[in-house]
C-alpha cells in the first residue's frame, strides 16, 4: 500500500510540470494588459537642463541711403570734414599778404596741396605741404603773396588731398574777394561738417555685377546735381553719372542717390569720388571719396 501511495504521488508531481493550466482565449488580452501592469514602471533618468545665458543685444540702426518722400531718419551723424578752411571765411575781402588757417588730414606721403584760384582761371598759388607729425590732423597756418591787375578781384582758395596714385581723398573750398588795396573784411567760419558725405558704398567692399549704387548727404547751395565718377588707379574712369537731390531744401543736407554702371573683366580697385561743381570754376567745389573693389 505504501508502495503504491508514491507511485500515485509521482504520477500527480509529473501531470502539473508537463501540464501548465490554459487560459481561455477570451481572456487572454486581460491577463496581457494586467501582467505589463504589474510590472516595474522604467523611468528614464533626469536630464540637466543648461540655463542659458541671455546676452545683450544692442540693436544696430542705419540710416536709410534712399531718400524718402514722406519720412527721413530723426537723427543722422554728419562728421566733421577732413579739410576745414577756417580762415578766410567764405566771401571774406583779403588783401596781400593773406593768412590762411585750414585743418587736414594728410593724404598719401602725408602731403596736401593748397591753391589759390582767380577769376579768370588763373593759378595764382600752389604749394604742396608736407607734415612730419604723426597726428591724424594738423593746421596749416601760411601767408599768401598775391597781385590783382584791378582794385578787387574774386578767387576760389582750395585745399586738397590725394591718394598714391593721385587720386583725389578729399577737396574743401571757399569764394573769397581779393583787395589790391584796403583793409580786411573776414568772416568767420561755424561749421565745419562735412559737404558730402558718402553712406554707400562703404570703405573697402566688393561690389559684383556691372552697376555700383552710390548714395549719401550732401550740403550745397543750390539744387545742381552732383558728379559722381569710378576712378581706377591709372586714372580710368571706368563710369561716371550725375546725382540729384529727390527733395532739396537750401541750407541743409540733403539726401541723393544713384545708380552708375561700370564694366570690368578682373577685379579692379576703383575710388568713387562724389564731387559738386559750377560750370564756372576749374577745380571741384567739394569733393569727397571711398575706395572699393569692383568685379564682374
Amino acid at each position: 500500500m505504501l508502495w503504491a501511495l508514491i507511485v500515485l504521488s509521482a504520477c500527480s508531481l509529473g501531470e502539473q510540470n508537463a501540464l501548465p493550466t490554459l487560459i481561455p482565449a477570451e481572456y487572454l488580452p486581460t491577463v496581457i494588459a494586467m501582467t505589463a501592469a504589474a510590472l516595474p514602471t522604467h523611468t528614464p533618468p533626469p536630464v540637466q537642463m543648461a540655463t542659458p545665458t541671455v546676452m545683450p543685444v544692442t540693436p544696430t540702426i542705419y540710416a536709410p541711403t534712399v531718400a524718402s518722400e514722406t519720412a527721413l531718419p530723426a537723427v543722422i551723424r554728419i562728421p566733421e570734414a577732413e579739410i576745414q578752411i577756417v580762415r578766410p571765411g567764405a566771401l571774406s575781402k583779403v588783401v596781400s599778404p593773406m593768412l590762411m588757417s585750414i585743418y587736414v588730414i594728410p593724404g598719401a606721403e602725408r602731403k596736401a596741396t593748397v591753391e589759390l584760384w582767380g577769376e579768370d582761371g588763373r593759378l595764382i598759388y600752389r604749394r604742396i605741404f608736407t607734415f612730419t607729425n604723426v597726428n591724424d590732423r594738423t593746421q596749416i597756418y601760411e601767408e599768401i603773396g598775391f597781385e590783382i591787375a584791378g582794385a578787387a578781384e574774386t578767387a576760389r582758395l582750395v585745399a586738397s588731398t590725394h591718394d598714391e596714385y593721385g587720386r583725389v581723398l578729399s577737396l574743401a573750398s571757399t569764394p573769397i574777394i581779393l583787395l589790391a588795396v584796403g583793409e580786411e573784411d573776414l568772416y568767420a567760419v561755424n561749421d565745419v561738417m562735412t559737404p558730402i558725405l558718402i553712406q554707400s558704398p562703404l570703405e573697402n567692399v566688393l561690389i559684383q555685377g556691372t552697376a555700383l549704387l552710390v548714395s549719401g548727404m550732401a550740403r550745397t547751395p543750390e539744387d545742381e546735381p552732383l558728379l559722381v565718377e569710378l576712378v581706377a588707379a591709372d586714372g580710368r574712369v571706368l563710369g561716371s553719372r550725375l546725382a540729384g537731390f529727390s527733395n532739396f531744401e537750401p541750407g541743409t543736407h540733403n539726401l541723393f542717390t544713384v545708380e552708375v554702371p561700370f564694366g570690368v573683366s578682373a577685379p579692379t580697385w576703383v575710388r568713387v569720388i562724389v564731387s559738386e561743381r559750377s560750370g564756372d570754376e576749374i577745380s571741384p567745389l567739394n569733393s569727397s571719396s571711398v575706395e572699393v573693389l569692383l568685379s564682374p
